[in-house]
């Protein structure tokens, strides 16, 4: 047998500089496509400082002894023509002519994995590499480019960030915070994770986007400062990650070196559209982009800006892309130094104008994709309102702070209160007695939820002045129902009363549903803070009637979530159980703030009964960490049972409550849910309401278990397979049989019942 280690080619590969860290899963794909003798021309394609080379070195080394004449290593950096490639690859397979004849005869049969490291600025040569993986057949190439070199036959392969902490995940099992710890202990053996330095070390890592050169470069920078030291310097990157290793390529001695050398290759078009790139904050659809640029052809730049690895895609409710944020930075210290800044940053801000305004138009009805997009650009948005204010265009930010009105709601109450307060102070804002005062009303109501009581009333105050003199009654009863939440929160509840029943007739005037199920909603409140449940119970059954009228999934999820609040207050559990959780359901399916939280800190009261203690402490932290990041306190109707709560599992668990309590802060609702929803559903089977005496028939208990939980007549006919007009009937009958109104009565009396038909029952 032909012994062909005796016969290999003189090239060798580079010393590897360090363990690769993360990347086993792409080295077993990669390692894989090559053994595929289909597979002729493997190129790892990703941006720079990225790790392609290391990734490829490391192949070779895996890979070489499978290949009978070893592996060859062509560093192509340096090289300045793609005349030069042939000769550099002659020179490593050690044939005195770079003539391809010659080239393909050295190869002979035996095969070879050549690598060819730092393509992306010779694109001409791909031709010379694609001749020779056709002429060579036992030949394997394998390339590292910013750029795919669009050839027959080219099997591209993607190489991404490193992966970056997960929630609830050790940090250790993240490959960015491997590696930055790796390269960290290089500059100091002693390094290591520690409980202080640990949220210093997760930010550092997420900034960086989990771009190995840029974690490498940080870490070297602990030799002068420490991880939360460093964290503040990495607001400018660029200035930061310098002086790389001095024995690496060129334009890898820092990251902006890195990134100017890819920028380097675009056109000119490509790096205008590129610089626009950086007004962008979090991402960017291909419409925001062209709004922005004004180009025709932005969208053939922007496919060049992929293909040099510039811009990646992105996951987002529409296509999507963005820029890894030192790459960001990059662009937008370009877009900076263009003279049409400001016109720009205009576009970008009229951009995002419209998209909020379009989405204002669909309050106050609740629309998840609209909701997707703003979350989507919630960046720009609020970029876009920065420069609003900076500039002065008191117009323009007017407008999109009552856009953002809906959309911010009570999951930014401080963020939304701040920003108000400096629209308002902007020149000229008294040119706008509409938009004035609209954003003085919503000043009243951030106001109320941050228990500001006395600013709120000196805004609503301005803001009901305004709607007089446009006479615009709808806008000032608005005010005075909100004024009248703001008496019962100060605690002047006699004022506030008398106010909601002036205000309730007034909408019953304008037969104005939606605000009449705000009346009721915030007199249940009222009268919850006076610990008058029986009214508050009653008020709450009228909201949810109007919420029922006008097909409110949100109104539903607030009106039963008091209701079974309520009827737990007084006592009444075979209520409250079926009552949260369809309260609970409704609002899986309309996020808000203010009800997640809640709702969660009352559903703990439940878990608490019912022996799940851990699960109770964390309910508790999640759901205070949800009300703190909205910047609202606790309103006075729950506050006292929030405490009460607090102390009881404090004393019933010692110190494993402050460990559930602290987990559950980390946790999102989602997370937390399937207990819940296991909890609600295991207390209900073991204390099953009575089973009712009634006059229905299967198929009417049927739709009724459907009905309850708000189901429309369409979706149940679908659900039990007959008509909708059947549905109809159905109800009827019921309703004369029980002597009841209407379906929330109806309803009701399932709830009462134990015939809520709740999955988790």
């Amino acid at each position: 047998m032909t012994d062909f280690r005796s016969h290999r080619i003189p090239g060798h590969l580079p010393l590897r500089p360090h363990a690769l860290v993360g990347r086993e899963p792409l080295l077993l794909t990669a390692s894989r496509l090559l053994r595929d003798r289909r597979v002729r021309l493997l190129t790892l394609r990703g941006p720079g400082g990225i790790g392609k080379t290391r990734l490829a070195l490391e192949i070779a080394y895996r890979l070489s002894p499978e290949f009978e004449r070893g592996a060859v290593w062509v560093n192509l950096a340096e090289l300045r023509d793609p005349s030069e490639v042939a000769p550099a690859v002659a020179q490593a397979l050690g044939v005195p002519s770079e003539d391809s004849t010659d080239l393909l005869t050295r190869l002979g049969p035996g095969s070879l994995l050549l690598v060819l490291d730092n393509f992306e600025h010779l694109a001409p040569a791909a031709s010379d590499v694609a001749a020779l993986t056709a002429g060579a057949p036992n030949l394997r190439v394998l390339v590292t480019s910013r750029t795919a070199l669009h050839v027959r036959g080219e099997q591209e392969f993607p190489v991404g960030p490193l992966p970056l902490p997960a929630p609830n995940e050790p940090l250790l099992a993240s490959p960015a915070v491997q590696l930055f710890v790796t390269c960290a202990q290089t500059v100091d053996p002693h390094f290591c994770l520690t409980a202080a330095n640990e949220p210093a070390v997760t930010r550092i890592c997420r900034l960086l986007d989990g771009i190995p050169l840029a974690l490498e470069l940080a870490a070297a920078r602990l030799r002068v400062v420490p991880p939360d030291g460093l964290l503040s310097w990495l607001e400018r990157p660029l200035e930061v990650l310098a002086d790389g290793p001095s024995d690496g390529p060129h334009h890898g001695h820092s990251l902006r070196s890195t990134i100017g050398w890819s920028v380097d290759l675009l056109t000119a078009e490509q790096r205008e559209v590129f610089a626009a790139c950086g007004v962008f904050l979090g991402g960017f659809t291909l419409p925001a982009l062209e709004a922005v640029t004004g180009k025709e052809r932005t969208r053939e730049a922007l496919i060049g800006l992929v293909e040099h690895s510039l811009v990646q895609t992105a996951e987002g409710p529409e296509p999507r892309w963005r820029l890894l944020e030192p790459v960001r930075e990059y662009a937008a210290e370009l877009f900076g130094s263009l003279t049409e800044t400001e016109r720009l940053r205009e576009r970008h801000a009229r951009y995002y104008l419209t998209l909020a305004e379009q989405f204002h138009q669909t309050a106050p009805a609740y629309d998840e994709a609209w909701s997707g997009r703003l979350r989507a650009d919630d960046a720009n948005l609020t970029a876009a309102l920065r420069w609003a204010v900076e500039a002065q265009r008191t117009l323009l930010a007017l407008r999109l702070v009552r856009a953002l009105g809906p959309y911010w709601d009570h999951d930014a109450t401080q963020k939304h209160h701040e920003w108000l307060g400096q629209v308002l102070a902007l020149p000229d804002v008294s040119d706008e007695p509409a938009l004035l005062a609209d954003a003085l009303c919503a000043l009243g109501v951030t106001s109320r939820n941050l228990q500001q009581y006395g600013e709120a009333r000196q805004a609503l105050q301005q803001a009901g002045d305004l709607y007089r003199q446009l006479d615009d009654a709808a806008g000032e009863a608005n005010v005075l129902l909100i004024l009248a939440s703001v008496y019962s929160g100060a605690g002047e509840h006699e004022p506030a009363l008398e106010l909601f029943r002036r205000v309730e007739v007034i909408f019953q005037g304008m037969n104005h549903k939606r605000r009449l199920s705000e009346v009721a909603n915030n007199l249940g409140v009222t009268y919850l803070r006076l610990g008058q449940l029986p009214d508050a119970f009653r008020c709450f059954e009228r909201t949810e009637a109007l919420s029922s009228e006008l097909n409110s999934e949100e109104g539903l999820a607030f009106a039963r979530g008091l209701l079974s609040w309520s009827a737990y207050l007084q006592g009444h559990k075979h209520i409250a159980l079926p009552l949260a959780l369809l309260a609970w359901e409704h609002m899986l399916r309309v996020p808000n703030a203010l009800l997640r939280y809640v709702l969660l800190h009352q559903m703990a009261f439940h878990a608490r009964d019912a022996g799940q203690l851990d699960l109770a402490a964390r309910m508790v932290g999640c759901s205070d960490a949800m009300r703190i990041s909205t910047g609202e306190p606790w309103d006075v109707c729950f506050a006292p049972f929030v405490k009460t709560l607090d102390a009881a599992l404090r004393t019933a668990m010692g110190e494993r409550y402050l460990e559930c309590r602290t987990e559950g802060s980390t946790l999102r609702l989602e997370d937390l849910a399937p207990e819940v929803e296991a909890m609600l559903g295991h207390v209900l089977h073991a204390s099953p309401a009575p089973e009712p005496l009634h006059p229905l028939t299967g198929r009417e208990l049927d739709v009724l278990r459907l009905l309850v939980r708000g189901i429309p007549d369409k979706r149940i006919a679908q659900h039990l397979d007959i008509s909708a007009a059947t549905v109809s009937k159905h109800v009827s009958s019921m309703l004369g049989k029980l002597g009841v109104h209407n379906r929330v009565e109806l309803a009701r009396w399932a709830l009462e019942h134990g015939l809520s038909g709740s999955s988790a029952s």
